[in-house]
């Protein structure tokens, strides 16, 4: 059985909105289970204690329940259940003055169409700004393993390339958490913007969590994408590494095992995985490829990145 998103509409009975009612359970009665409430203390109760996907209202038909829905959503941390309003005509002002609750808009002059779009829209929206992390705004894991997926039946081969930061910890250790998410922003923007300048037709990069990125290009550019990744870091490194530490190239510090001792300074390791179509079964099997390929990449000395040349 399938888990069904709901959706509360608020909608006024009349002939008008029977025919929305009765196209939407037509059009997108197999993916959503519309619930229809037409009494303000029903839909609040439900509204709380079983909150639903998605809530369409009316706006005519109870303004005053609409207020009482709109300060629900703020007080009770609902904010991400994306609210469609309906509206007879468009009102600016009371848009405006909305904006900070309210996702979407429609009014009844428009059709029936175009408000479903208005719904499936809102979920692919939420469904991306859920997946991105909000570090960086990069697509997280889910997207990053639609990616993988997509391209494992591509006819063209791709480098599925992770990335990570080596001795970050330490980093992170000496000069405080604020310092290592600028330096994770700043490897952020070098990957997204070399790979979306030398591969602006076909790529991929996502934020995995932390430290570790994940990019997607064809294989025969990713040697020059990584070593231009590498060189940008090494360039910027100088804006958060402090220039006792920069001349040394080392920081004394406890190493994982307690023990101080001299560490090098952060460094890009990269490690890549070359997909052709029928190569890998499941995304499972590109990720542990990659744990071991990252394995040797972390053992070199600076910043490197790897191919795995196996079949």
């Amino acid at each position: 059985m399938i888990n069904k998103k709901v959706i509360y509409l608020i909608l006024k009975k009349n002939r008008f909105f029977k025919h929305w009612k009765n196209f939407l359970n037509e059009k997108l009665g197999s993916k959503y289970n519309f619930k229809f409430f037409y009494k303000a203390e029903d839909f609040i109760t439900n509204f709380l204690f079983h909150p639903p996907s998605m809530v369409i209202y009316y706006y005519p038909k109870d303004p005053s329940t609409f207020e009482k829905l709109c300060m629900v959503k703020r007080d009770f941390n609902l904010r991400i259940i994306p609210l469609i309003v309906i509206i007879d005509d468009l009102d600016f002002k009371f848009l405006l003055s909305k904006a900070d609750v309210v996702d979407d808009f429609i009014t009844t002059m428009e059709s029936v169409e175009e408000f479903i779009l208005r719904i499936e829209y809102a979920f692919k929206r939420l469904e991306r700004i859920s997946d991105n992390n909000p570090l960086t705004g990069l697509p997280g894991n889910v997207s990053i393993g639609k990616a993988i997926e997509k391209v494992l039946n591509d006819p063209n081969p791709h480098a599925v390339a992770y990335v990570d930061l080596d001795n970050f910890k330490t980093y992170n250790d000496l000069y405080g958490f604020f310092k290592g998410d600028e330096m994770i922003r700043n490897l952020a923007r070098i990957i997204f913007n070399t790979v979306s300048e030398l591969s602006p037709e076909d790529y991929f990069v996502g934020h995995i969590g932390g430290d570790d990125f994940v990019f997607i290009v064809p294989l025969e550019k990713v040697k020059k994408i990584s070593q231009e990744i590498i060189d940008r870091f090494n360039k910027t490194l100088s804006y958060f590494i402090k220039p006792e530490h920069l001349e040394k190239g080392y920081f004394i510090a406890k190493d994982r095992k307690g023990q101080i001792c001299k560490i090098s300074l952060p460094s890009v390791s990269i490690a890549i995985v070359p997909v052709y179509k029928g190569k890998f079964v499941h995304i499972g099997e590109v990720a542990s490829r990659a744990a071991e390929i990252k394995n040797i990449t972390k053992k070199l000395k600076g910043s490197n990145y790897f191919i795995d040349r196996r079949s």
